[in-house]
């Protein structure tokens, strides 16, 4: 990216994380249905996201080993791991100057103190040598630009056996929602979304370029080719499990924060939409837009 973008990233991370009430609206995934939806597709259990990467890194990781997170933003999930994995080290990577020196605040206050942040651009990251045992990209991945020298250094940083774990959009680009998304998208709307859950919108409108770059110019910039590129690299990529979304994501962006946990009518809504989505992937109408990805250095 530009230098204009990058700054223009950065600020709208450090706005973006200095108002969690915007993303707690607008995250698909912070509601709990969503995040249930999502752990039985991928695990075939209600064990949480960040519970089984918790089992994945004391299965490859030792105590005193150091775990990269790329795009730590607040710690929010850091602190989570670092808590469960207190003899290990984390070292979480942003770009925001500002959600930094918050996370690294708030850090203190809570007594964690395997939890170091630092700054910087992933597109141009530049790892130790056979540093660190995993890389972490828990929904960051999707932010990175030049996705080939990324995974050249996750090959460059990790330790031989160390392994990349990722939870990533992996969809359309920019969310340039494909023809199959935008018309089962407005089907969908019409027919099993109630109008009052309609707040933001009540058609499925791909998103224009000059929309995105005004706003985050790193969202989604190359998100279809992180597996692919992942591949390219030489690690070994021995796991990608679809998590679904290509229809909830589009539908409920935005509109999320309109359907209460509690209200079983609003609940039911959203299981509609699931059992629409399954069947719309089942039979090859839509892809999985989100994705659980293993991968480890051989060499």
């Amino acid at each position: 990216m530009s230098q204009e973008h990058v700054d223009r990233a950065r600020e709208h991370w450090n706005a973006t994380h200095a108002a969690p009430e915007v993303e707690a609206h607008d995250n698909i995934f912070n509601h709990p249905l969503l995040h249930t939806y999502v752990s039985l597709r991928a695990f075939g259990t209600l064990i949480g996201q960040l519970e089984a990467v918790v089992v994945q890194l004391k299965e490859r990781t030792r105590p005193g080993d150091e775990i990269l997170s790329v795009g730590c933003g607040l710690c929010s999930k850091e602190r989570v791991l670092a808590q469960a994995l207190p003899d290990r080290r984390f070292v979480g990577l942003d770009i925001a100057d500002r959600t930094i020196a918050t996370a690294r605040t708030e850090l203190a206050a809570l007594g964690i103190a395997n939890v170091t942040i630092e700054q910087g651009d992933f597109n141009k990251l530049q790892l130790d040598r056979d540093r660190f045992a995993c890389v972490l990209g828990l929904g960051a991945i999707h932010h990175i630009e030049a996705l080939e020298d990324f995974w050249q250094q996750c090959r460059r940083g990790l330790r031989r056996g160390g392994c990349v774990l990722a939870q990533e959009y992996v969809g359309p680009d920019r969310f340039h929602w494909t023809d199959a998304q935008v018309r089962e998208g407005n089907r969908v709307l019409r027919d099993i979304v109630p109008p009052s859950h309609q707040v933001h919108h009540r058609t499925i409108e791909r998103l224009t370029l000059e929309h995105m770059l005004s706003v985050d110019p790193s969202e989604a910039v190359r998100s279809s080719a992180i597996v692919a590129t992942c591949r390219a690299s030489g690690l070994d990529v021995t796991a990608v499990v679809g998590t679904g979304c290509s229809l909830l994501q589009p539908v409920l962006m935005h509109q999320i924060g309109t359907f209460e946990p509690r209200n079983w009518q609003h609940n039911l809504v959203l299981a509609r939409l699931f059992a629409e989505e399954d069947r719309l992937i089942e039979q090859g109408v839509l892809d999985h837009d989100f994705a659980a990805l293993v991968a480890v250095r051989r060499d």
